[in-house]
C-alpha cells in the first residue's frame, strides 16, 4: 500500500521533550478553529488550556495505556493523534488534529494508520472512535478509514449533553 502521507511529512511517537510543540500545536489549532468547530464541540478555552498544559501533556505521555503520535514537516507539528486503551482488546482513537493547511493532504490518514499499525502491535483487536453525529466530515474520513458504524452515545462534556457516532474496526 502506498504511503498516504504528503512528501516531507512524518508520523513518530510522541516524548517528553515534543511537548512545548504539542502545546504550541493545540492551542493554534484552537485558535483557528474556535469553539464552533467541528471535533471542539462542548471545549472552552479553560478546557483547551488545561489539555495544552505542560502537566497533562506528560501525563498522556507518560501513561502505559495512552499513544500520542505526531505529524512534522520539517520539524513542525502539523498534526497530532491520540489513542488510550478502553479494555485489555480495544483502543479508543481519542482525538486526531490536522493543522488547518494540512487538511485533505493525507495527514490525518497517515495518523490514523500508524494509530492502528501501533494498536494492533500492542495485540488490541479493535479500535473504536466517536464523533459528534452532526461532523458529517469526520463520519466520512473514518468510514474511508475502514470504520463503521456501530451506535451513538451521548456524553457529557463540561455539563453539556453531545450526542456521538461511535465507529469501530477490527484490527488484524
Amino acid at each position: 500500500m502506498p504511503n498516504p502521507t504528503p512528501d516531507g511529512v512524518r508520523v513518530v511517537e510522541a516524548h517528553r521533550r515534543d511537548i512545548p510543540s504539542i502545546r504550541t500545536f493545540i492551542l493554534d489549532a484552537w485558535m483557528v478553529a474556535g469553539p464552533s468547530a467541528w471535533g471542539w464541540t462542548g471545549a472552552t478555552e479553560e478546557n483547551i488550556q488545561a489539555l495544552a498544559s505542560s502537566e497533562h501533556l506528560v501525563r498522556l505521555i507518560s501513561s502505559s495505556e495512552v499513544r500520542v503520535l505526531l505529524a512534522r514537516e520539517e520539524g513542525r507539528v502539523v498534526g497530532f493523534a491520540a489513542t488510550r486503551e478502553s479494555d485489555p482488546e480495544t483502543i479508543e482513537l481519542a482525538g486526531i488534529i490536522v493543522d488547518e493547511h494540512h487538511t485533505g493532504k493525507g495527514v490525518g490518514t497517515a495518523l490514523t494508520r500508524k494509530a492502528l499499525e501501533v494498536a494492533a502491535n500492542l495485540g488490541y483487536r479493535e479500535a473504536v472512535v466517536k464523533t459528534e453525529t452532526f461532523n458529517k466530515r469526520a463520519i466520512a474520513f473514518y468510514e474511508r478509514n475502514d470504520f463503521a458504524r456501530a451506535g451513538s452515545v451521548t456524553e457529557d462534556v463540561d455539563g453539556r449533553k453531545i450526542e456521538l457516532v461511535v465507529l469501530r474496526r477490527r484490527l488484524k
